[in-house]
């Protein structure tokens, strides 16, 4: 029996997915110490047949369910898996050689942990202004871990690169579907109830190489503010609104007096993140960094908003 199942779940990532599977293959880990599983939900871009032509030195198992999202992907994964432990990574990222050995060693010192992982972009390699911008957020982020200026915690579950025992995952019921965005944090929440801790691992690196459009990229704050306040208003997970306040509290003046000024006044919202979009369209690397900070929160902050139902309740909330 492996120690190890690590679950992919994937959609129409064919050359990405190869790039991962391939890399599995190159692990200080012995093959024989852990299976892969590949669910493709739905792909329609040849990935069976190219996963299935496939001859690897591990047991690649692959699995084709309709199209549900990956959150029903990774919980089809997990209850399929045969090792104690279940490693989550994403189609697009390359596991470094000591990737499966770093979670491994982890677990098999503590049953009840929370393995993170780095996702850090590869050097050298071009990308657009969000992505960059993307990859120096998780990098500070993981130098405040190493340091211990942030304490690793639920909020900071990446699903990309994960490990923890199938016997938590499977007890706390796996993934939320319904959550689309932040579907791990919700699921790092259950976790610690059931009195999991967290910790990250920056050996257990993966190179990263997302591929989404600027327009998905744009999306995905809005829905970071609207799932965390769902997460404490449907489910009762007071902590997603305390870290918001927390984390707004953090920001630099300016954008601080910016969200104040616009957020929840249709007009000026508009105003606004239009500039900063135009920014990012046209402008160098430096500002289109500046700008994507910005409008990564105020995009946040409407989210929220919206899903509270104003801007007196927002700025109720963030006040405490």
């Amino acid at each position: 029996m492996p120690f190890l199942s690590v679950v992919i779940p994937t959609y129409n990532r064919k050359e990405s997915l190869l790039r991962t599977l391939n890399a599995l293959a190159k692990q200080t880990y012995p093959p024989d110490a852990f299976e892969v599983i590949v669910i493709s939900d739905g792909a329609t871009d040849g990935t069976a047949e190219a996963v299935k032509a496939l001859k690897m030195p591990y047991c690649l198992r692959f699995v084709e369910q309709p199209n549900s999202g990956p959150s029903v992907a990774r919980n089809h994964g997990a209850k399929l898996a045969s090792g104690s432990v279940v490693v989550y990574v994403d189609d697009d990222i390359e596991p470094m050689p000591e990737f499966l050995a770093e979670h491994a060693a982890a677990q098999q010192r503590d049953d009840r942990l929370v393995l993170i992982g780095p996702q850090t972009g590869p050097e050298g390699e071009p990308m657009p202004h969000w992505i960059a911008w993307e990859h120096r957020m998780l990098q500070k982020q993981y130098e405040n871990f190493v340091s211990g200026v942030w304490e690793t915690g639920p909020n900071n579950l990446y699903s990309g690169n994960f490990s923890v025992r199938r016997e938590h995952l499977l007890a706390v019921g796996g993934f939320d579907a319904r959550f689309t965005r932040q579907e791990d944090v919700e699921l790092g929440f259950r976790l610690a109830q059931r009195g999991l801790h967290f910790r990250f691992e920056p050996k257990a690196n993966g190179l990263h190489r997302p591929t989404r459009t600027f327009a998905s990229w744009y999306r995905t704050p809005y829905e970071y503010g609207r799932r965390d306040v769902q997460m404490a208003r449907d489910i009762g997970e007071a902590q997603a609104l305390a870290l918001a306040r927390k984390h707004f509290g953090e920001r630099n003046r300016a954008t601080q007096i910016l969200a104040r000024l616009c957020i929840g006044i249709p007009p000026l919202e508009s105003a606004v993140l239009g500039l900063g979009r135009l920014a990012v369209k046209i402008g160098g690397r430096r500002i289109a960094l500046v700008a994507c900070s910005l409008l990564f929160n105020l995009r946040y902050l409407q989210g929220m908003c919206r899903e509270l139902g104003g801007r007196r309740q927002l700025w109720q909330a963030i006040e405490g």
